[in-house]
C-alpha cells in the first residue's frame, strides 16, 4: 500500500506561499478568530527559526507607547486592563480589528518576548488627512528601512493588501464604476512585498456594514473539508497568492469579554 501523504496545515501553506520573502502583506477580512490566530502561528513559526520579526497591525500608532508597555508587562489583570484603556478598544467603531482576537495575537507576541524571542509590534495606521494608504506605505516603508534584518509581516485588511490594480471592475454601493483606489501594497510595490489574502469559503465576521458593528455572514462559497492555496498570476488577482480557510468564526470586541 501507498503510504498517505500527510495533510499541510493552513501554516504550512502559508510559509509555503511566503518562501524566501521577508517583507509580506497578508489580507484578512477583520474580525474573525481564525485569521490572528493563524498570524499568530506564523510569527512563532519564524522566531523559533531564530531572526528577528516585525509584526505590523492595523492600529493607531498613536497606541503604540500603550502597546510597547503591555508587550515589557507579565500581562496580568491590571496589565491588560491598562492596553484595553486605549481609544482603539475603547473607540465607539468596533471594526473587528479590536477583537479578542487581536487581542490573543498581542498577547501571544508578549508570550514570546518573554520566553527571550526577538520580536517586535509595529502600529501604522496613521492619522491625518488625505490618503490613509499613502500615510500607511509611509509609515511601513520607514519600519523595513530600520528593520532589515527582519521579516515583516503585515496584518492589514484584504484591500490595503493589494500589490497590484485588480483585473476586476469595482463599483459603488449604488452601481457605479469607479476607478480602484490606490493601497498600501500598490504604494509599496517598488520593495516587492509578497502579499497574500486569506479568505473563507463560509461563516462569519464581526465587522461594520449599514446596520451597524456585529457579525456578519460572509458570502458563502463551495464548502471545502480543509485549507486551500492558490497561486495566483498578475492577470488574475491584485495579491500573489490566496489561502482560503474551511470557515471564518466572528470575533467579538475584546472589552466585552474583559471584565468576564
Amino acid at each position: 500500500m501507498a503510504k498517505p501523504q500527510s495533510v499541510q496545515t493552513p501554516l504550512d501553506m502559508l510559509v509555503a506561499a511566503i518562501g524566501e520573502h521577508r517583507f509580506v502583506l497578508i489580507g484578512e477580512v477583520h474580525g474573525t478568530r481564525e485569521t490572528p490566530t493563524l498570524v499568530g502561528d506564523l510569527v512563532a513559526y519564524y522566531v523559533d527559526g531564530g531572526g528577528p520579526v516585525t509584526l505590523g497591525l492595523e492600529v493607531s500608532a498613536r497606541e503604540q507607547p500603550r502597546i510597547d508597555r503591555y508587550l515589557e508587562s507579565p500581562g496580568n489583570a491590571g496589565d491588560r486592563k491598562a492596553l484595553l484603556a486605549g481609544e482603539h478598544w475603547q473607540g465607539a467603531m468596533h471594526d473587528g480589528r479590536d477583537s479578542e482576537a487581536m487581542l490573543e495575537l498581542i498577547d501571544r507576541v508578549r508570550e514570546l518576548r518573554l520566553q527571550g524571542a526577538d520580536v517586535r509590534i509595529d502600529l501604522f495606521d496613521a492619522s491625518g488627512d488625505g490618503d490613509r494608504d499613502l500615510r500607511m506605505s509611509g509609515h511601513l516603508r520607514a519600519t523595513a528601512a530600520d528593520a532589515q534584518r527582519a521579516r515583516i509581516l503585515v496584518l492589514t485588511g484584504n484591500v490595503h493588501a493589494m500589490t497590484r490594480r485588480p483585473p476586476w471592475s469595482m463599483f459603488t454601493s449604488n452601481g457605479k464604476l469607479i476607478e480602484p483606489p490606490m493601497t498600501v501594497g500598490r504604494y509599496l510595490a517598488d520593495l516587492a512585498p509578497q502579499s497574500i489574502n486569506i479568505g473563507a469559503a463560509n461563516g462569519d465576521a464581526w465587522n461594520c456594514a449599514q446596520d451597524g458593528c456585529r457579525a456578519h455572514s460572509l458570502t458563502a462559497r463551495p464548502a471545502i473539508a480543509q485549507a486551500t492555496l492558490k497561486q495566483l498570476p498578475p492577470t488574475e488577482s491584485a495579491w500573489d497568492a490566496e489561502l482560503t480557510l474551511p470557515r471564518f468564526t466572528a470575533s467579538p470586541p475584546a472589552i466585552q469579554g474583559a471584565d468576564h
